[in-house]
């Protein structure tokens, strides 16, 4: 019997050919990074950065190092302190993977960040996303967040937009002058509406395939309390509501009702962010309830709240659950959540891999490969305890990655 390491390697190996959905990305497009100044910080970008304020570095130091005018030599000076209190989680461990694959340094040191920082600007040309994401890791559609309106945004196929849904509803001026729609005409609260369900039509027009918005604690829609908010504001009886009222209730449940109308996933933000408390994944089950017909795509597993989240999975069919961010917050909590998963979740309600990354592409690579090692650790375990064949664990797998993805969000591969 093969031991356990050596299942996980030859389950590794059969990944690496998968074709895959990433499910999750906040990409802008390519013109956006091939026109930014890049060097080796270009991979301490994103998430890194919250690693690096926690070890102590100032917002103020992390800001300089991405100021192309300081030298590169006093900006590796500020950074290498904290670089190695921060260099052993799952965060840096995505960008030290992304620096050996595409650019051939097995490590970010005091001896390569010169180097590495020329290749990383050598690199920096259009077709980038192409090498980067299509044969870097076989990638073949990518789920990019997208603010803008999609069919001005992206000119690729790769890319296919989800489109932000979760708006301002605190303010007479976020409502008058919707960021969706500036040139909309409000004065009562339909009008808002009638705006809103237009700029949903013509997203999914423009090729979106969901709406994102965000777990809240939400209280019960209510038509005459929304009406009351709105007013108050039009009028200025108040000059800003709370971030919980009865107008954002009310306008996010006609938000998830107008995405289920145009067939549109309705994909959903929890957990890990700031005051993280607001973004508990269960406050989400009123709103399942409520749209038995929609299609939940529960995001990062609602960690830290994971085996909450798995129950949501568990007990409602419209909850599809990604582990989109997971693997570089935690591998050991993504692991074990992939194996609770196994006996908790049915398999086609699950979603492998989404790198969650926007200017430092490279890094969704990193991040693919931590997923895939998450996977094959989980599976690999159920193998030999003679719970399924090497095959059926490679289906599975299959699933998760590409079958699951292009299922729920309607994709056309």
């Amino acid at each position: 019997m093969a031991s356990i390491e050596a299942q996980e390697r030859a389950l590794l190996e059969a990944m690496e050919g998968f074709e895959i959905v990433d499910a999750h990305e906040h990409l802008d497009p390519e013109e956006v990074r091939v026109g930014t100044p890049v060097d080796v910080f270009t991979l301490f970008s994103h998430y890194t950065h919250h690693d690096l304020i926690v070890a102590g570095m100032s917002e103020g130091a992390y800001e300089r190092l991405f100021d192309p005018e300081i030298s590169l030599e006093w900006r590796w000076a500020t950074f290498a302190p904290y670089w190695e209190r921060i260099r052993w989680g799952s965060y840096a461990r995505a960008a030290l993977l992304a620096a050996e694959r595409f650019y051939g340094f097995d490590d970010i040191s005091e001896e390569t960040y010169r180097p590495l920082s020329e290749a990383i600007q050598a690199a920096n040309r259009p077709g980038l996303y192409e090498r980067v994401l299509r044969e870097g890791c076989n990638i073949r559609k990518v789920l990019t967040h997208c603010l803008d309106d999609p069919a001005t945004t992206f000119d690729t196929p790769l890319i296919v937009p989800v489109v932000q849904a979760s708006f301002e509803t605190e303010t007479w001026q976020g409502l008058a002058h919707p960021v969706f729609d500036p040139g909309a005409t409000v004065r009562t609260l339909d009008d808002y509406l009638d705006a809103l369900h237009g700029f949903v039509v013509h997203m999914k027009a423009a090729g979106a395939v969901g709406l994102k918005i965000k777990t809240w604690p939400y209280g019960t829609p209510d038509r005459a309390a929304a009406h009351s908010a709105f007013e108050s504001l039009r009028t200025g009886t108040q000059t800003c509501l709370p971030a919980c009222n009865p107008l954002f209730d009310y306008v996010i449940d006609q938000t998830i009702r107008f995405g289920v109308e145009q067939d549109l996933t309705i994909a959903v933000h929890t957990g890990y962010w700031g005051d993280f408390r607001d973004l508990d994944p269960l406050h989400m089950i009123p709103l399942l309830e409520r749209h038995p017909d929609a299609r939940f795509d529960i995001f990062h597993l609602g960690f830290p709240w994971v085996r909450e989240t798995l129950m949501l999975g568990k007990g409602f069919p419209n909850v599809w659950l990604n582990l989109c961010w997971l693997h570089i917050i935690s591998q050991r909590v993504a692991t074990a959540a992939v194996d609770e998963a196994l006996d908790l979740i049915p398999i086609n309600k699950m979603i492998a891999f989404g790198g969650d990354y926007r200017l430092p592409v490279e890094k969704a690579y990193g991040h693919l490969v931590m997923a895939r090692e998450d996977i094959a650790r989980a599976l690999a375990g159920r193998i030999v305890e003679k719970q399924m064949t090497e095959s059926q664990a490679l289906d599975i797998a299959r699933k998760w990655f590409w079958e699951n993805p292009k299922e729920l969000y309607r994709l056309d591969l």
